[in-house]
Order: C-alpha cells, then structure tokens, then sequence
C-alpha cells in the first residue's frame, strides 16, 4: 500500500516527513500494523541489579517479588506499515524484563534494529518512532545464521564490535491448545517512558510513563526451542557484557501479527517532573 493510497498527499512536509503522517492521518489503513511477525525468544537468568542498570528505563524498576529473568527476542518484521501505512520492514533484537509501577505489573525493556534486505533507508522511521512510542531503538548491524536444518546463529554488531551472540535450535510446533494455553495467561503490558529534552537541554519538554496492552498480541504458531546459549559485548553506550549470565533457558518460536491498538491505545499514567535529575534522585536512594 503507498503513501498516496492511504493519505490525501503523498508529500509531508517538516520534521514529521520522516513519519509520512502528520498527527489526525496517522493509521488510515484496514488491518495490523505488524503482520505475520516471526520471533525467537530465550530467557537468561541474571541478576535484578543489572535488569535495573541494563534493560529497564529509568525511572522504571525491576520487578523483584519475581526471577530476575530477561527474555531476549530476535524478530522480523518484514510487512510492518508505519502510521502512513507504508510497508517498513525491519528486522530486531529485544530485550524485556518484568517491571512494577504503581502496583501495575507489566514489561519494559528496548531493541536494537536493522533492514530486513540491507537497506537501513527502509526503516529510518525508527528514530521517530522511538521517541513516539517511548521505546529506545539502536541501529546495529544484525546477522540470521543457520548453522544448521534447525540450529540458528544471530549476531548484533555495533561500530564494529560483535554486542551479542545468541544460539538455539527449533524444535517440534506446539499443538494448538498449547498456544491457545500462552495466549490466555498473557496478562501484562509494556511500560515505556518517553523524554524529550527541552531547547537548552536544562530540562525536559515532555517526560512520561506510558503503557500500552502488548497482551493482546497473540500467538497464531509456535514452536519449541531449545540449546540456547548467548554471550555478550561492550561498548560504553552498550556494556551489556556487565550483565552476568547466570542461566539460559530454552524457549519460544512464534509467529504473531499486531494491532494497530498497541499504538493508538497506549495512556499516559503518570508525568515525570520535567525538571528532575534522575541520576541524582538514584544515587540519594
């Protein structure tokens, strides 16, 4: 579907032309925003410390009535539509962990991101989109590799330094009621938190906790994985080879499509001081 398909000009002017969408004609378009996307997903045991340090965005905490566990996710996302509903594919690797805010239990975490086809072009909607959703998308250089008919290799490098390794095998599909079994216990959401420094950088002009019902996304397939294994780098803006591995536990494939919900219904639950200096608010504590 093309630009001009979906809104009345196919020219957008300013700071937005990278979006195609100027607030009021954003999401015009029949059907998900994510359609089809494929996941691999482990989770590393490690300690809630480093959840805190590494994944969770401050002012966020970790959630520490449970395991501290993240779940480490490569996708594709080869027919996502931005708000204009042109076709952006793009490729990731998330990192999520539990968080707790306000008594409501929910995830939070962020992703490295890369072209599906090498073309970093076809998805430089993601800084925007980044700050929009109040999720931190770092561009990387991403690497799918099998190593063999059902072992895979993915690799995320940055400014040349390999950040993370993952490995895992696939093994046999799920029967349906175990899928419908997932689908039923999802219950949580996705904090996010959304900051955008002011003119002279003294302060913010916008400083919000968002959280948006990523529960409804649902599993259409799945099947199990097993043998992970994941390493990590460092970079001083990524120093994920602090977070200790204390244990990989196999995991999940699936392929799931998003609504445009997970966008158009994500509230504010609370404003942030736009004066605050967090760093200093966690060293009083």
């Amino acid at each position: 579907m093309s630009k001009q398909n979906v809104n009345a000009s196919s020219y957008t002017g300013g700071i937005l032309n990278m979006i195609g969408a100027r607030p009021g004609m954003g999401f015009q378009y029949d059907g998900p925003t994510m359609i089809d996307t494929i996941w691999y997903s482990i989770t590393l045991t490690t300690t809630h410390d480093a959840i805190e340090k590494l994944i969770i965005p401050p002012p966020l905490k970790v959630d520490r009535d449970l395991p501290p566990d993240v779940r480490i996710l490569y996708f594709v996302n080869r027919n996502t539509r931005g708000y204009d509903g042109e076709l952006t594919p793009y490729q990731g690797f998330m990192f999520m962990a539990n968080t707790v805010h306000q008594g409501r239990k929910g995830s939070a975490g962020w992703e490295y991101v890369d072209a599906v086809r090498g073309d970093k072009t076809d998805m430089d909607i993601m800084g925007s989109w980044s700050v929009y959703f109040g999720m931190l998308k770092k561009m990387a250089n991403i690497s799918f590799l099998p190593v063999s008919a059902n072992e895979f290799e993915v690799t995320v490098e940055r400014r040349g330094v390999r950040l993370v390794t993952m490995r895992f095998r696939v093994g046999e599909e799920m029967p349906a009621e175990s899928v419908q079994a997932i689908n039923d216990s999802m219950v949580d959401g996705t904090f996010t938190v959304r900051e955008i420094p002011n003119a002279d950088f003294s302060g913010f002009a916008d400083r919000t906790i968002c959280w948006t019902p990523t529960s409804e996304n649902k599993m259409q397939r799945a099947w199990h994985l097993d043998g992970g294994a994941v390493e990590f780098g460092n970079l001083p803006l990524d120093p994920l080879d602090e977070m200790p591995v204390l244990g990989v536990a196999g995991g999940i494939s699936f392929q799931a499509s998003t609504g445009k919900r997970i966008f158009t219904a994500m509230e504010v639950v609370e404003q942030l001081p736009l004066t605050a200096d967090f760093q200093e608010a966690i060293a009083a504590e």
